[in-house]
């Protein structure tokens, strides 16, 4: 056990809270959790102007990003704990069909040769830093036991590194209702994404498989500014359509939110690649049927209360659409979310992770 009070930095990439997604949720409510639950931790944001290493004990980076590396090293140095919560999306082979990916990809190898006078190994490997990022942390902590195995392979790191924490999700999503939603917009029992519009999701196929269904389809998100472009194409698509609604953003666990999660049938999200969706588990929480994408590690969690889309298949997502829109509603995912996966469970096995963190040499 851990008998003095304990002070971690929490850290990830400079633009991170910019283009806000479930990575910075997972940030901002381990920290609510973990001081709610226990009066030996103290957890802060780092701030890169006022925050000297040597005052705490743990840096906890959210995210191999290699913005984050020199910090990383620098509290290596100075003696800190490093825990990582890589965040490591689900790998990308098949087809080369995340476009943009792969175009990003071959445009920092494209640069590298054009300036190769300009480069050195230890330059190149920067822009690739995970292994390094593996190597430095005391404690890895993916968050499930599958993103813990496909690092542990890709990587060749111990897996005794590897000290999975599962994500959660607030409680207050199993009591949502849906009157707030349908007295305002209207709609009920509807299919319903909530989340960034921009590739990764996989927005515009989701519309084309929407395209022909009788079934209204609910988007809640803002687009990412970086893909403007593709945002234009995903409206353009919407407006030709008047069973596809576009509601914009709406704030993280506001009562419109949860409305309506409450409120909708099927909740789908077709991603080319994702993590573990806190989205996915809100809406199960909330009573939807779930049609999620196969490349992800979230069937840890969901096993089979979900049906799982292949993201390029139009068909697929369509029909696995219907497939969830038949189902009744019942109460087993949500029950199964409370037992296992709340931010009271994830306070929990973080304040071990750190446990174990402080204690290796």
């Amino acid at each position: 056990m851990l008998r003095e009070r304990i002070r971690v930095l929490y850290y990830t990439h400079p633009t991170a809270f910019q283009i806000f997604g479930g990575a910075e949720i997972q940030m901002q409510k381990t920290k609510e959790y973990l001081e709610k639950m226990n009066d030996n931790v103290f957890v802060k944001f780092f701030d890169v102007f006022k925050d000297k290493l040597d005052e705490y004990d743990i840096l906890h980076i959210f995210q191999m990003r290699s913005e984050c590396l020199s910090l990383c090293k620098l509290a290596k140095i100075k003696g800190l704990k490093i825990v990582l919560s890589p965040i490591y999306y689900w790998p990308e082979r098949e087809g080369l069909r995340y476009t943009s990916m792969i175009e990003g990809m071959l445009s920092k190898v494209r640069n590298f040769y054009l300036n190769f006078r300009n480069y050195n190994y230890p330059t190149f490997k920067t822009l690739y830093p995970y292994k390094d990022f593996l190597e430095a942390a005391d404690v890895v902590v993916p968050s499930s036991r599958n993103e813990a195995r496909v690092l542990s392979k890709e990587f060749r790191i111990n897996p005794s590194k590897f000290f999975p924490v599962p994500v959660g999700v607030e409680k207050t999503f199993s009591d949502a209702r849906a009157d707030l939603f349908v007295q305002k917009y209207g709609l009920k029992d509807f299919v319903l994404f909530v989340g960034r519009i921009d590739q990764a999701k996989n927005v515009l196929t989701l519309l084309k498989a929407c395209s022909n269904i009788e079934t209204p389809l609910v988007i809640i998100g803002r687009f990412n500014p970086l893909e403007h472009e593709y945002f234009v194409k995903c409206k353009k698509l919407i407006e030709h359509n008047p069973n596809i609604h576009y509601l914009g953003f709406m704030t993280p666990y506001s009562k419109e939110l949860l409305s309506a999660y409450a409120a909708a049938k099927v909740f789908v999200l077709p991603s080319w690649h994702e993590v573990t969706s806190l989205t996915a588990l809100e809406a199960g929480l909330a009573g939807c049927n779930i049609v999620i994408t196969n490349r992800s590690y979230i069937s840890e969690y969901l096993k089979d209360f979900a049906l799982y889309v292949d993201p390029a298949s139009v068909e697929d997502i369509k029909e696995k659409i219907l497939e969830a829109y038949e189902k009744p509603k019942t109460d087993e995912l949500k029950q199964h979310i409370l037992n296992n996966y709340t931010w009271e469970q994830t306070a929990k096995r973080t304040m071990k992770a750190y446990d174990v963190a402080l204690n290796r040499h």
